[in-house]
């Protein structure tokens, strides 16, 4: 059962163990005490100083009465909506907590989940790099044979074109005509 503090000075709400429990504490108790006492006090002093009997008032009419009844009713009837109040309270807070954890849980999971979307996405531009590093190797080495085959090519032009030379040479001098 919450109920509040009688402690003028705390007043929090607290979950009673019994239904006569007034104060949240021990500490509460003593010192709702200690305010009454010294007030019981304060006042007898003042009034002996005064030379006053103080009474305690009683209703002095039927209407009053009535009145202060209704006052008691009311008081009760907000100290009750104050109580559901702070159950309510309560319950929406232990509601709340759920819900966070749970906000959590979801969290850490998508969190794992784009971690691992990451992790294999880094894997395959890993291995997409490695690809076109290996294929950017093997190009510059058929274009360096190209280039070989290019300068034997030339090369071997130029021995052909110097044996035509040459045989246009030797036929010119043998007299005859070339075929």
């Amino acid at each position: 059962m919450v109920k509040p503090c009688e402690n003028e000075e705390c007043g929090k709400p607290f979950i009673a163990k019994r239904r006569d429990t007034r104060f949240c504490s021990a500490s509460c108790r003593a010192r709702a005490h200690t305010l009454k006492s010294r007030r019981e006090y304060l006042l007898a002093r003042t009034s002996a100083a005064a030379g006053v009997e103080v009474v305690v008032p009683t209703p002095a009419t039927p209407a009053t009465a009535r009145l202060e009844r209704r006052v008691r009713g009311l008081e009760a009837a907000i100290e009750g909506a104050r109580v559901e109040a702070v159950r309510g309270l309560g319950e929406l807070a232990a509601e709340l907590r759920v819900g966070r954890d749970q906000a959590a849980d979801a969290v850490a999971e998508l969190s794992a989940r784009v971690d691992t979307e990451v992790a294999a996405q880094a894997r395959r531009a890993r291995a997409a790099a490695t690809e076109g590093r290996r294929r950017d190797a093997r190009l510059r080495e058929v274009e360096a044979q190209l280039l070989r085959v290019t300068t034997l090519l030339g090369a071997l032009e130029q021995r052909l074109v110097a044996l035509e030379q040459a045989v246009v040479v030797a036929t010119a001098r043998l007299g005859g005509t070339r075929r």
